[in-house]
């Protein structure tokens, strides 16, 4: 039985770019349009298409290598083979690049996790799960404080020839950390990609009176809006969900305003009780938040 490297007419140690071109050109050659639907021409494409199908994925060929060179080192065809042994060392999972954007962490942050690999075909970052790609970036929030440290594990695997790489990143709670003027520095300058819309959706982190304000004025005007327009809604209840979402809405604004006070973010739960909630509304876009990183977050950028 002829070896793939023979279907596609190519050395075994052909590039990947080389077995790339050997396929288009065999499929073109053996394509039926090209021989009016000759079934020896069809059963070569086919050939030629198992082969790439193996040859051109990187896992797949070194395995089919190995298997080769099993089969074939003893007898007296070893050409067929690669020059050198594969060894060990060579289906070897290796981590090129497991790193974070910061050194510490508070809660709501975004933490952005890089990672880059090869010779691995399963990729676990911990406490994430499974990536797809050898290479890429993920975003992890932060979203408990318990811990003095939070960790991420990287462990990439080959499955064939069962060795596993592990790398790991620590990172200290803020919380615990004595502040030096340069980490102060840092923490202010820390600039979060999902600030603004992620504040609407989950109460975590901070907000400050100016970035509150903000979100207060908008719900106004979505509020306003609604009421208007009310009598025009098709379907009936669509003006109770559109307020209900509001009020959720702002309440989670609400509770990240409270953190930014070190206070307990159940505390805006206050708001829904009438004319109280008039109070707690002033009493939160008037207050002046803390200015140094507390259990709940940095201080606010914006």
């Amino acid at each position: 039985m002829r070896s793939y490297y023979a279907i596609l007419e190519v050395n075994p140690t052909a590039s990947s770019n080389e077995i790339k071109q050997a396929f288009r050109r065999l499929s073109k050659l053996y394509h039926p349009d090209m021989n009016q639907g000759n079934t020896t021409y069809q059963n070569k494409l086919f050939e030629v298409i198992k082969a790439y199908e193996i040859l051109g994925n990187e896992v797949e060929r070194k395995a089919y290598d190995l298997t080769l060179y099993q089969s074939t080192s003893t007898s007296s065809s070893a050409q067929t083979t690669r020059q050198a042994q594969p060894t060990a060392d060579y289906y070897k999972p290796e981590v090129v690049n497991f790193s974070c954007n910061q050194t510490y962490f508070f809660m709501g942050d975004w933490i952005e996790i890089s990672w880059e690999c090869k010779q691995a075909d399963v990729i676990r970052i911990y406490p994430m799960g499974y990536m797809d790609e050898l290479r890429g970036k993920v975003i992890y929030r932060v979203k408990e404080l318990d811990a003095k440290y939070l960790s991420f594990e990287l462990t990439a695997t080959n499955k064939y020839s069962a060795h596993v790489e592990k790398r790991s990143i620590h990172l200290n709670n803020g919380v615990y950390m004595n502040f030096t003027e340069a980490n102060l520095q840092d923490q202010v300058n820390y600039a979060n990609p999902h600030h603004w819309s992620m504040g609407f959706l989950a109460p975590l982190g901070r907000s400050s009176r100016k970035d509150y304000g903000l979100r207060v004025a908008l719900l106004g005007s979505l509020f306003l809006s609604a009421f208007f327009y009310a009598p025009h809604f098709k379907v009936e209840g669509t003006y109770s969900f559109i307020c209900t979402a509001l009020i959720y809405v702002l309440i989670i604004c609400s509770a990240r305003r409270l953190h930014d006070v070190n206070r307990h973010g159940i505390l805006a739960l206050l708001l829904l009780i009438p004319l109280l909630n008039i109070v707690v509304l002033l009493i939160l876009l008037l207050l002046k938040g803390e200015d140094l990183p507390n259990k709940h977050g940095r201080k606010p950028k914006f």
